[in-house]
């Protein structure tokens, strides 16, 4: 249900379901066809880690023309691993624009706009709704997931667009998987909370660590937030185990990039 692409030198992941939506167009980016090199290598989108802001620039222009986008269009946050929702709706962009947002999901109906979040581990979870063409990306990370992120995300479309969750498509791109996710207790009970969790997490050998499926929980999510088991799919690849195809925050010891997870509506969005 997913398929890596290639466009000029850029490498990305598509969901095949989300393909069909003519009215919108997203990529799950991966590491390579940027500028960047060493740690960073290649198509870095964030400079907090010790890249050079050139390269990160330059990233951007060669994102933007593989998708004969402007720079301008891409609309990014500042994620802190919480619940916060931005809402972009007929707000005047170029405030929000200059903005220090500090939030961990997007939601817009606004045509021209591709909303992206950055990840090297984290869960990229993206959100359409097929009737009223509306569009929502997602980043759990353990903290996020703890705090039901994505299924707020879900509430959101419904309180703010009278999105129906029936009508939903739910896109998890590559994240750290169960195969390389060891977490420590404090992690297992932020995320058990009251112990309707516990099936996400598998417990290793050593007492009081568990290896964490962050994509798994963040399914469960969306179906409890209505989102019909058809309509969720997950591209099940471990970002620390294809480190040579996406920055892995564990699998690259805590030294690397960020690669870019995008969606933006066409501007013909009624297609």
């Amino acid at each position: 249900m997913f398929q890596l692409l290639k466009k000029s030198s850029v490498e990305y992941l598509e969901s095949s379901v989300l393909s069909r939506c003519k009215f919108l167009v997203h990529a799950f980016c991966t590491r390579r066809g940027g500028v960047s090199d060493g740690n960073f290598a290649s198509l870095n989108f964030s400079e907090r880690e010790g890249d050079t802001s050139d390269n990160v620039r330059q990233n951007w222009k060669v994102i933007a023309e593989t998708f004969n986008l402007q720079v301008e269009q891409f609309f990014v946050v500042h994620q802190v691993h919480g619940d916060r929702i931005l809402i972009v709706d007929h707000t005047n962009i170029a405030l929000i624009k200059r903005q220090r947002h500090q939030v961990d999901a997007i939601v817009t109906d606004r045509p021209g706009l591709a909303i992206g979040i950055k990840t090297a581990d984290c869960v990229p979870v993206f959100l359409a709704d097929r009737a009223r063409r509306i569009i929502g990306v997602v980043h759990a990370g353990w903290r996020g997931t703890a705090l039901n992120i994505a299924a707020k995300t879900v509430t959101a479309f419904a309180e703010t667009f009278s999105s129906r969750p029936a009508d939903m498509i739910a896109a998890i791109g590559p994240a750290i998987g169960p195969c390389c996710y060891e977490v420590d207790e404090a992690v297992f009970n932020a995320v058990t909370g009251d112990g309707s969790w516990e099936s996400a997490f598998i417990p290793c050998r050593e007492e009081g660590k568990w290896m964490l499926d962050l994509p798994s929980a963040n399914r469960r999510q969306l179906l409890q937030a209505g989102i019909p088991p058809e309509s969720v799919f997950s591209s099940d690849i471990c970002t620390s185990c294809r480190k040579g195809i996406f920055f892995s925050h564990r699998g690259d010891g805590g030294k690397t990039g960020r690669q870019i997870n995008f969606m933006m509506l066409n501007e013909n969005k009624t297609v």
